[in-house]
């Protein structure tokens, strides 16, 4: 007598999507509420918050790493099914980035810096978190559906723009922990739980995406203040990274929208320029007699409108050159582990407590490329233009339009900043996409296989017309 299959076995394609309630154990259970710590944990930066707090954060990335093996190890389903062909293009480039570059620096004695160990110990949870929260959101997908799954992500993002919101609040009690440049910069660009107000503004822009797609379900009224205080958040951390990338999603999505929309329902895209307008503005004019807004910010709004070179653009710009040449002396194989984090050569330094250090290249295909070579850089492009891919050979689905918006942030994130996969909150919002992506691959193909009409065997087809019985 055959055993009853366990609640995380593979099961065959054409299995419905559903599962009776018997087969979800408590060890099902335990799943889904570590799954839903971890989304907690990562998304509002527990880490950065216990660094803020009582001056470390190692045992939250300790504590996610251990939930992410937890996860690998309970749920049992294939790496290409949970992952589908984006997850395992992310995984294998970020794999290939930590061993090739470690290779290099061994070889060619580049030399360690002292933070190098902790660098190592948090791309290898990131790497974690990436395939364990795509194997944990394919549990949660198969017991709750997409959008009650979509909807309670953005209960956690709206949390998020909250704290972003409240930076004054936590400037005044809680950013004693941070270095002297981040309590200046936090006397006027808000970051919330973040390090910084480009991370901040980057989840606020994933929650105004996410809540855009949830705008025609069941939860469009919680989704429009998301949306408002989303977009709010965004404009109150000046990143400009953030403020361009929201700009390209929204005319992505006001673009796509005139392709085709579900039947009876009205593209939310059109509600969301005044939305977004009112939104940024009644918020501001709250927070305008608390903050020097217009003095300070003033150079950087004038540079996102006009495409204009101003603040520290031209450190960028210097970065970048510098990182380009050191990648034109070795493109196959790149320079070694961290060698493009701490980029020597330049005027541009960071502060960090009572050092201060040298800028890292502030772009994470660059580094890739200069640290270990062409090959983690062009299956980290094939990840991207795949799961962008996605968008338009899959059906329109609250799904896939939040996996297009929250790679194309991402996409616009990893030209600005250092090690955007290797962030917490980005490898958690990597998986879950590469499991929603994989989701609906499933569910179009079950579709496309239950609209095929059943070909008649030969044995009872009818004869063609004038042939002899």
């Amino acid at each position: 007598m055959a055993t009853p299959p366990t609640a995380f076995e593979a099961t065959p394609p054409r299995e419905p999507m559903t599962v009776t309630s018997e087969r979800w154990s408590f060890e099902s259970r335990l799943v889904m509420s570590v799954f839903w710590l971890v989304a907690i944990a990562t998304q509002l930066n527990w880490n950065h918050i216990a660094n803020m707090i009582v001056g470390t954060g190692w045992f939250v990335t300790l504590g996610l790493a251990l939930c992410g093996v937890f996860l690998l190890l309970a749920v049992r389903i294939p790496f290409r099914r949970a992952l589908g062909l984006p997850g395992c293009l992310v995984v294998t480039a970020l794999t290939f980035y930590v061993v090739i570059s470690i290779c290099v620096t061994t070889l060619t004695g580049a030399g360690w810096h002292p933070g190098d160990g902790r660098l190592l110990f948090h791309a290898g949870v990131a790497v974690i978190m990436i395939v364990a929260s795509a194997f944990g959101a394919q549990v949660v997908l198969r017991r709750i559906g997409t959008e009650r799954l979509l909807a309670r992500i953005l209960v956690i993002k709206a949390v998020v723009c909250i704290l972003i919101l409240a930076s004054p609040f936590l400037a005044e009690h809680f950013y004693h922990a941070l270095s002297p440049y981040y309590r200046d910069v936090s006397a006027f660009r808000f970051m919330g739980p973040f390090k910084g107000p480009n991370f901040a503004g980057a989840a606020a822009c994933e929650a105004v995406v996410l809540a855009l797609c949830l705008l025609n379900s069941r939860y469009r009224r919680f989704a429009w203040w998301v949306v408002i205080f989303g977009s709010a958040a965004v404009v109150m951390t000046f990143s400009r990274t953030a403020i361009i990338a929201l700009i390209l999603v929204l005319a992505f999505f006001l673009w796509s929208s005139t392709l085709g929309v579900r039947s009876g329902r009205r593209p939310a895209a059109e509600w969301l320029a005044p939305v977004f307008v009112a939104g940024v503005l009644g918020l501001m004019a709250v927070n305008l007699e608390h903050l020097p807004l217009v003095q300070k910010q003033w150079e950087r709004i004038e540079w996102v409108l006009t495409f204009g070179a101003s603040g520290n653009i031209g450190e960028r710009f210097e970065l970048w050159r510098h990182g380009t040449s050191l990648i034109a002396e070795s493109p196959l194989f790149g320079h070694g582990f961290s060698q493009f984090r701490f980029l020597d050569g330049t005027s541009c330094t960071a502060e960090t407590g009572p050092d201060t250090i040298a800028c890292g290249v502030h772009n994470t295909y660059m580094l890739l490329w200069g640290e270990a070579g062409i090959v983690p850089l062009a299956l980290f492009l094939l990840f991207v233009g795949v799961l962008l891919g996605r968008r338009f050979v899959l059906p329109k689905s609250i799904a896939i339009d939040t996996v297009t918006g929250w790679t194309l942030i991402l996409a616009v994130q990893c030209m600005a900043t250092d090690g955007v996969p290797f962030f917490a909150w980005n490898a958690f919002i990597i998986g879950l996409s590469c499991a929603l992506a994989a989701h609906a691959v499933r569910e179009a193909r079950v579709r496309k296989e239950e609209r095929a009409p059943e070909t008649q065997p030969a044995s009872v087809r009818p004869a063609p017309y004038g042939a002899s019985p």
